[in-house]
């Protein structure tokens, strides 16, 4: 099925090559034309039945709060808080390339990247050995999905990167179930800020959930990590901006690791902000 404006480019199409071979319909004849190629009665039914698809195909979900989409052009995407009965809490955030204006937006499908990146202070996190984890599921995707964190010092100082491009258990493609992405990075003592997310390259949909960020507190990056011991963390889904990593909420510190759970993204309660 066409979209509206398609149909009417090709009646417009038909028309000029008609009336170049002294043909002359007009533009109202041409639409009729179009909409029986696609086996309809004529164009009000052609024009109806597309804004129906259209409308159910751009269908956006609920607003994930304290979270921020990066992308070159962020209405090509159907992103936020969604509402997912097969995620733990039944809720999860989503990335989704949006099939009516993602193709107009980027033409070549490697070009597309949505991310959502959320963002915080280092300085709780400085000495220690950072291990950010969540649940995700893809379905349809080109070009890659995962989980990402980034440590940045002063403007244009990086850190640390992963996107986990290399790892055995990385990157998403096609379409997959449920399953756990974990990305590590290393907080030294003059880090400014944390950021992590997650990203969907080309077209398709990704959802995240169960997001948890679990420190290591050490007298340095090299010692021993004490015994770990658990905490909730209130942030959820990331937040995005540009191609890299958001930050977590600073967090009281404590004698041993640190587990800290953001919670679910169907909630968009308590979802840390600030990007940089």
């Amino acid at each position: 099925m066409p979209t509206v404006d398609d149909a009417k480019s090709m009646a417009r199409a038909m028309e000029s090559a008609l009336r170049a071979k002294n043909v002359s319909l007009s533009h109202g004849e041409c639409l009729d034309i179009v909409a029986r190629q696609f086996g309809l009665k004529d164009w009000n039914v052609l024009s109806a039945q597309a804004k129906r698809s259209e409308a159910a195909a751009r269908r956006r979900v609920a607003l994930l709060k304290g979270w921020a989409l990066i992308a070159e052009y962020p209405d090509a995407y159907d992103h936020g808080a969604d509402a997912d009965p097969t995620a733990a809490g039944g809720g999860a955030a989503r990335i989704r390339h949006d099939p009516v204006l993602g193709p107009r937006r980027y033409p070549e499908p490697s070009r597309a990247f949505g991310c959502y990146v959320q963002t915080v202070s280092a300085v709780p996190f400085h000495g220690q050995r950072v291990a950010i984890s969540a649940t995700l599921r893809c379905q349809e995707v080109t070009h890659g999905a995962t989980l990402w964190a980034r440590v940045d010092g002063m403007p244009g100082h990086t850190f640390a990167f992963d996107n986990l491009k290399d790892a055995t258990e990385g990157w998403l493609f096609g379409s997959v179930p449920w399953v756990e992405r974990r990305v590590v990075v290393n907080v030294p003592a003059d880090a400014i800020s944390l950021h992590f997310g997650f990203f969907l390259k080309g077209r398709g949909a990704l959802w995240a959930a169960d997001f948890r960020i679990e420190r290591m507190i050490a007298a340095s990056l090299g010692a021993r990590p004490m015994p770990p011991q658990s905490h909730r963390w209130s942030a959820a889904i990331p937040k995005t901006k540009c191609m890299v990593p958001p930050r977590p909420r600073t967090c009281s510190r404590s004698d041993d690791r640190t587990s800290q759970r953001i919670d679910r993204p169907g909630s968009a309660e308590g979802m840390s902000s600030a990007y940089h």
